[in-house]
């Protein structure tokens, strides 16, 4: 018995792989393009872009202009940022606004190549930083990315030209303490200039910022912020030791104007006028420009005194504003030799002032208030 069976040949398969081919890149085709009609019908869920008065104004390019002079790189490029619309105001002038950004004030002094190694070998260094020393020119060239007003005198300096900011481990030092009249004041009367109560946010940011941002200072005001401290210091730890009574008798410290005055000095809000008496043998010592002719002999001004054995001195008398007298208190003469010296103004319980950026720290009853 035999049986008969029909062989397919190879072409036969290869036909029908290729038909089966064909019919999956149809469907495949057919797919995308009912995709894609199906995409093309479902609504763009973007939100359309904000369009208001800050906007328009952005879009004229005098308006953007005198916005870009008045801020840094990193500030425009974050306000661009901001949303679209600011984006596509701002991205038509972005050659003009990237040369007319802030500039620190040094942009036009020489590079001084001398000091430029010994600059960046003693960045790291503070002691090498507030030892007062004058430089002539600049270490560097500018920086464009961060130029920010210097937070005591305002002179515009950039990163570069900024003082390098003290150990975070002095910040408890820069403190200074006020008298009555300026810790019972309202928190706006103690900022230059001075501000309306109404507006919060332009007195939050006028206060001290050194604890919670960098301390921005230029060079001739950050040099001499830690020898400051140290002479504050001095004064405290001077009056703690010596009381107002000494051997059973008044020694007059901390009567009238003879005590510790307050730290925003000839600013404070009950400072009074004094007559303050200057040896002129000091002044006259000092250098004077052609211009000037001080009156090296008596007038009205300089008074002539005899003194201990017969010899003649000069004595200036001149009227002078000094600040109130500030509190004390008993249990800080008694740990004053420990070192533990303004524990209300450093713990922040109580309204202190920053000497180094000249500006008021808020205590915890102002920021009770603020919130």
């Amino acid at each position: 018995m035999a049986r008969f069976i029909e062989l397919k040949d190879d072409n036969d398969n290869d036909i029908n792989n290729e038909d089966d081919k064909n019919n999956n890149n149809n469907n495949n085709h057919n797919n995308h393009n009912n995709h894609n009609n199906h995409n093309n019908h479902i609504p763009d869920s973007r939100p359309p872009p904000a369009v208001n008065v800050v906007t328009r104004a952005l879009g004229c390019y005098p308006v953007a202009i005198a916005v870009a002079s008045n801020i840094d790189l990193n500030t425009l490029d974050a306000l661009a940022r901001c949303c679209r619309s600011l984006h596509d105001s701002l991205i038509q002038y972005r050659g003009g606004l990237l040369g007319a950004t802030l500039r620190c004030s040094n942009e036009t002094s020489p590079v001084n190549r001398e000091d430029l190694l010994r600059h960046r070998a003693r960045a790291s260094n503070w002691h090498y930083v507030d030892n007062g020393r004058s430089f002539n020119g600049k270490s560097g060239s500018c920086a464009h990315d961060f130029v920010q007003a210097c937070r005591r005198c305002g002179v515009v300096v950039c990163r570069n030209c900024a003082t390098k900011s003290p150990p975070p481990a002095t910040l408890r030092e820069r403190h200074r303490r006020l008298c009555l009249t300026c810790s019972r004041a309202p928190l706006a009367t103690l900022t230059h200039p001075t501000l309306p109560h109404t507006e919060s946010e332009a007195v939050q940011r006028a206060v001290c910022s050194c604890d919670s941002k960098a301390v921005w200072l230029c060079q001739p005001c950050g040099r001499s912020i830690r020898a400051g401290d140290h002479d504050y210091r001095r004064i405290w730890r001077w009056r703690n030791h010596y009381g107002e009574v000494l051997g059973g008798l008044g020694t007059g410290i901390g009567d009238g104007d003879r005590g510790v005055v307050c730290g925003r000095e000839e600013n404070c809000l009950a400072a009074h006028n004094r007559e303050q008496e200057i040896d002129c043998d000091a002044v006259d010592a000092t250098p004077h420009t052609p211009f000037d002719r001080p009156p090296l002999g008596p007038g009205y001004r300089r008074h002539e005194m005899e003194g201990i054995g017969g010899r003649v001195k000069c004595k200036m008398v001149r009227t002078v504003r000094i600040g109130a007298c500030v509190p004390e208190y008993d249990e800080e003469k008694a740990g004053a030799g420990q070192g533990r010296i303004l524990g209300p103004e450093v713990k922040g319980s109580v309204r202190s002032w920053c000497g180094w950026c000249w500006r008021v720290i808020p205590g915890r009853l102002d920021i009770g208030e603020a919130v």
